[in-house]
């Protein structure tokens, strides 16, 4: 009981000053009252119903776009901030009932300079020239649609959600590798939507012509309503980023805060449905199974390999979203991971289904207290990457009502069995999240339910596991924000001890600074089973600042970093430090063409309570005794320009290792030929001298990618990693028709390297898949 009032009090001591600071205006989606740059206004022209159709060829020249006058002001972010954009771009927007239409013409003074680095969908924009749009649709100052394309043509969406901000720290690089696919956060790159794009290269430089269906967005209906709208451009070649409307230097397109508006739009009310049936054919093979084992298959659809998903448009503001026989054949594996600590490492989500509106079911502190993480559906906890579980089907319902953002899910898992024991991995489950967000002005409030309810004949009465929670997000001035949450879990196995965490996380951001810190408490049986928590039973305080200077007068540096970090986790019970991590950069120094290169000192502490084993491979084992450790590490690292044709990563690592030495020798090597085809082959060494016995750690993967077209590619994973004696392999050929639908070849191969023989293959597998999307 003393726990739960505790929660209480933190719970009014955190919201209800929150709630009395706020101005009694701010109750809708309004402009912030802190922004005091009056915000650019722009108007989307109408196309007539007897108007010719704009031919969506990737050349703004049809009279619908001459006959409106274009937008052309773009002002420089990097690398002189404030300045005009050294190259003209103009915008012109046009729309009719079905569909908005953006003509962008970025014209180059050295059309043969444009730089080409990527050719398929979703690829990273960072190091090709490029522009990147946010859509405000509900013009809330918090929210947007992305999408983005290259000279190339290539289709990049995603969405927004708290203007990318998330409590681990505010998202500064607009597509970047940093937001890769499956992370979690505020900045969902794994939104998929319908729409087309044409791009191409001109004797004025280059051009795109969109068109986005209105059925593909979520708005607000009615007529003259008014959108926040942002354009970046990336000219590469001179590291040159350019806004219509500016964004201050901490901060990128995501700040949708900063967006211009776009007025005169005449929104329909829509009820659209699009349904994406699939069909599957594959060959399995598993060498690990040397007897015959009966294997229960409950699910009715497993073995006619079809299925479907099902996106409804309830309302224009309100999507609902069903999957029957939820199948992931064509998602990309995971990459290796080398684990030298005490607990489990944190892999991405990758499939489509959990993906698309992810950040509004986030909850928590990112990839260290997540209430909610969809890898526990359908993924068993055994090994690092799990073993694949059948879903039978699920439901989603995500979007706005009124001034609340809303998700709702709901998934029933098969019952899992290993092939080669027969016995039970995990019985059926059913798992449902309930989440809700009130915006106020830039700000939100919000609460969250999951639930996990044991469903297999193998689950008794108590087979359950609850997670719920409250969080703030305060926006405290223009540039800083706020994070709150507290949350408590319930189930059968916790019985006493302190099953609730909480947080508080402040973040400030400006030109110069980018300041953090903030302190987490999570309780010795706090369970999220349905979340992602690698250790509980512990106070944390952490702190992280970053000093951001441009100095003028060395023109080849483009930015200066130094920056530290510092957290720690002492004991909930005995308040003794279990783990501390010192981070000192020293210098980190951006040339002006890209790359960086840097040396930072780190300090280590660590506390096992028990035997530690680790490492485990090739006939040899390391166990660390209980005790405390505390040892540094001096580091060194290179990166080159990543645009260029060759570029390469070099780091250097030396120091102790618990009561041992460490020296690890990281090093990657990227190749781009012309416009299509990428290669990396990275090579990471580390070597452990410890007292109780010497090893060392290889981690070898090699990435290659080609496409064909904007829309047609192959991709190859090939990993090496001695710790878990594998070489693995991942095949996949794409050929994409819309929306990430198509023709799929998928070819998997598992090699156990232990006796150095690498033909002793695990497993290999083949799988086609064919995915069609209809509208109607």
């Amino acid at each position: 009981m003393v726990d739960r009032y505790r929660a209480l009090i933190l719970i009014s001591s955190v919201l209800l000053p929150v709630l009395a600071a706020l101005p009694v205006s701010a109750r809708g989606p309004r402009e912030p009252a802190e922004q005091a740059v009056e915000a650019i206004q722009l108007t989307a022209s109408r196309l007539t119903d007897g108007a010719a159709p704009l031919q969506i060829d990737g050349k703004v020249t049809d009279e619908a776009w001459l006959a409106v006058e274009p937008y052309t002001t773009f002002t420089q972010t990097d690398p002189i901030e404030g300045e005009p954009a050294t190259e003209r771009t103009e915008v012109r927007v046009v729309f009719d009932r079905a569909n908005l239409y953006i003509g962008v013409i970025c014209f180059d003074s050295e059309p043969g300079k444009i730089v080409v680095s990527q050719s398929r969908r979703d690829a990273d924009l960072t190091e090709t020239d490029a522009i990147i749009i946010v859509l405000d649709t509900f013009n809330d100052n918090q929210n947007a649609f992305v999408f983005g394309t290259n000279p190339l043509g290539i289709e990049y969406d995603g969405q927004v959600s708290g203007e990318g901000q998330t409590s681990a720290v505010a998202s500064s690089t607009a597509g970047t590798s940093g937001s890769q696919r499956g992370t979690i956060g505020s900045l969902n790159l794994n939104w998929d939507g319908d729409w087309r794009v044409k791009s191409s290269i001109t004797e004025r430089g280059w051009e795109t012509e969109i068109a986005i269906p209105f059925k593909t967005l979520r708005y607000a209906t009615g007529s003259n309503r008014t959108w926040g709208f942002n354009i970046k451009r990336n000219i590469r070649r001179k590291n040159e980023q350019v806004y219509m409307s500016s964004v201050g230097r901490g901060f990128d397109i995501y700040r949708v805060s900063s967006a211009a508006k776009l007025n005169g739009l005449d929104l329909p009310p829509r009820r659209d449905l699009k349904l994406t049936p699939y069909v599957l054919g594959s060959v399995n093979k598993d060498y690990t199974v040397v007897t015959d084992q009966v294997v229960r298959k409950v699910n009715p659809f497993k073995d006619r390999n079809v299925g479907l998903d099902v996106k409804w448009g309830v309302r224009p503001n309100l999507t609902a979203d069903f999957t029957v026989n939820t199948d992931f054949a064509q998602v990309e594996a995971d990459e290796e991971q080398v684990n030298l600590t005490r607990f489990d490492l944190f892999f991405p989500e990758k499939r489509p289904f959990f993906l698309e509106n992810a950040s509004v079911f986030q909850f928590g502190a990112p990839q260290q207290v997540d209430l909610f993480f969809s890898r526990r559906i359908g993924l068993s906890a055994t090994g690092s990457s799990g073993v694949p579980i059948d879903i039978f089907g699920g439901a989603r319902l995500s979007g706005k009502v009124g001034g609340y953002n809303i998700g709702m899910l709901d998934t029933q898992t098969d019952s899992a069995f290993d092939e080669r024991t027969g016995s039970l991995l995990t019985s059926a489950n059913n798992f449902g999240v309930v989440r809700v967000q009130r915006e106020v002005g830039r700000s939100s409030f919000g609460a969250i339910f999951v639930n996990r309810d044991g469903t297999g004949t193998a689950s008794g009465r108590d087979d359950y596991n609850r997670a719920y929670g409250v969080d703030a997000a305060l926006q405290v001035t223009t540039n800083s924000k706020l994070f709150a949450y507290l949350a408590a879990t319930s189930s059968p196995a916790s019985r006493g001890g302190t099953d609730h965490s909480e947080r508080v996380f402040y973040n400030f951001v400006n030109n110069l600074w980018q300041v953090s810190g903030g302190y987490s408490q999570v309780g010795d049986n706090f369970n999220p089973e349905v979340g992602y928590l690698p250790r509980r039973g512990y106070r944390r305080p952490e702190f992280r600042a970053f000093f951001t200077p441009q100095p003028k007068q060395w023109p080849w540096i483009r930015r200066i970093s130094p920056h530290i970090s510092y957290n720690a986790y002492y004991g909930i019970d005995d308040g003794l430090v279990q783990t501390s991590m010192g981070h000192f950069h020293f210098f980190e120094i951006d040339p002006r063409q890209g790359g960086r290169f840097g040396s930072f000192f780190e300090r280590y502490q660590d506390r096992p309570a028990a035997n530690f084993t680790v490492f485990n491979a090739g006939g040899k084992t390391v166990v660390i005794p209980p005790g405390l450790y505390t040892w540094y590490q001096l580091s060194h690292e290179y990166l080159s320009d990543p645009s260029a044709v060759v570029g390469t990563t070099l780091r250097w690592r030396h120091g102790g290792f618990y009561d041992g030495d460490f020296d690890a020798y990281e090093t990657s090597f990227n190749w781009r030929a012309g416009t299509r085809f990428l290669g990396t082959l990275g090579y990471t060494r580390q070597n452990i001298y410890l007292q109780y016995g010497a090893f060392h750690t290889d981690l070898m993967p090699l990435k290659v990618s080609y496409a064909f077209t904007a829309l047609a590619s192959v991709q190859a994973l090939v990993q090496y990693n001695n710790q878990s004696s594998l070489l693995s392999s991942n095949i996949r050929v794409a050929l994409l028709y819309r929306s990430g639908t198509g023709l799929f070849f998928v070819y998997n191969d598992r090699r156990d390297t232990s006796d150095f023989n690498p033909y002793e293959t695990l497993g290999r597998s083949f799988v086609v898949k064919y995915t069609r999307i209809g509208a109607f």
